[in-house]
């Protein structure tokens, strides 16, 4: 909440700053608003003064929801009664924009039912769970629909406090403020930063989950769907239609997803080459294995290793 309103401002003031006017030739008057005007608390250590309670914003122009507390359920009870504030100032014309886990406090209100929103990667599937009416699109790190706007996750609040900048007083205040505050604003994507990790096992099906470890166990081998079935007492489209239901995808889709993660860990943490990295995750053809990494990854397999590598020195726990 503090980093989403504070970079806000920075941004805006820094076109002013690089001409030698700080503090002046500012586009946003930003104030924190509580649901009833009273400062927040957050955990034991943190309490946040505001400007106002909700019933004394009007006549505004721009709603930006940051990011809930990590613990969502509960975050989201206390939250609640955002909702239908949110609606009412979208309604008298405001912008509604979310970072992060905010966007279930837009989808409550009902602003997102038949559109694409994006956030965290992690809260996607609940997101979607909680929200069927709308198209959850994690991969996407920022989407604009004109009056609502969501964003990713973490310190993607950077990227939408830059992109509010730009789409409120125009690409050089933006620019501007991306030196002023080392903002790397040509990231369109949440994808090389998405792990598969433990996420996708987290559903009932006993047959899917042995399937789906028989796959994590052997994914350079030929991993074929009928044979998957035949392992854990199934028929293929019996497989299929499960996987469907409990994971969100095929199987033939969930392998592909896998083989590219564990080759992205394999970039990041050892200097082995990519194209033994390729042949370590099941992939006979280069051109394929380069296709479906950039699929799920946004970037090509050395882009990634040059972006997200780790020294080998850090990895083995040698000096550098």
């Amino acid at each position: 909440m503090t980093g989403l309103f504070d970079v806000i401002g920075k941004a805006d003031r820094a076109y002013g700053a690089l001409r030698g006017r700080p503090g002046r030739d500012t586009t946003f008057d930003v104030r924190l608003a509580s649901l009833d005007g009273q400062p927040v608390r957050h955990g034991e250590r943190v309490t946040v003064n505001v400007d106002l309670a909700a019933d004394e914003v009007h006549d505004v122009d721009l709603v930006v929801v940051p990011g809930l507390d990590d613990d969502l359920e509960p975050s989201l009870a206390l939250n609640e009664g955002w909702a239908p504030w949110l609606a009412r100032w979208h309604r008298a014309g405001a912008v509604v924009a979310s970072s992060c886990s905010g966007a279930f406090l837009v989808a409550e209100a009902g602003l997102l039912d038949g559109r694409s929103a994006t956030t965290h990667w992690l809260y996607g599937e609940a997101l979607q769970r909680r929200h069927p009416a709308v198209r959850v699109t994690t991969e996407r790190l920022l989407i604009d629909h004109g009056d609502v706007i969501t964003s990713g996750g973490a310190t993607t609040f950077l990227d939408l406090a830059l992109y509010l900048v730009e789409r409120f007083a125009g690409r050089e205040r933006a620019n501007a403020a991306a030196r002023i505050l080392l903002i790397d604003g040509a990231r369109t994507s949440q994808l090389p930063y998405v792990s598969l990790g433990g996420v996708l096992h987290e559903h009932d099906d006993e047959a899917v989950r042995r399937a789906q470890h028989l796959i994590d166990r052997d994914l350079g081998g030929d991993l074929r769907v009928d044979a998957l079935a035949r392992a854990v007492g199934l028929s293929s489209r019996t497989l299929a239609r499960r996987f469907v239901d409990s994971v969100g995808q095929t199987p033939q889709a969930y392998i592909q997803a896998r083989r590219v993660d564990t080759a992205r860990r394999l970039l990041e943490t050892s200097d082995t080459p990519v194209d033994n990295i390729r042949r370590r995750v099941g992939y006979a053809d280069a051109t394929a294995f380069r296709r479906a990494f950039r699929h799920h990854a946004g970037l090509s397999p050395t882009d990634y290793r040059r972006r997200f590598g780790w020294p080998s020195g850090a990895v083995t726990g040698q000096n550098a």
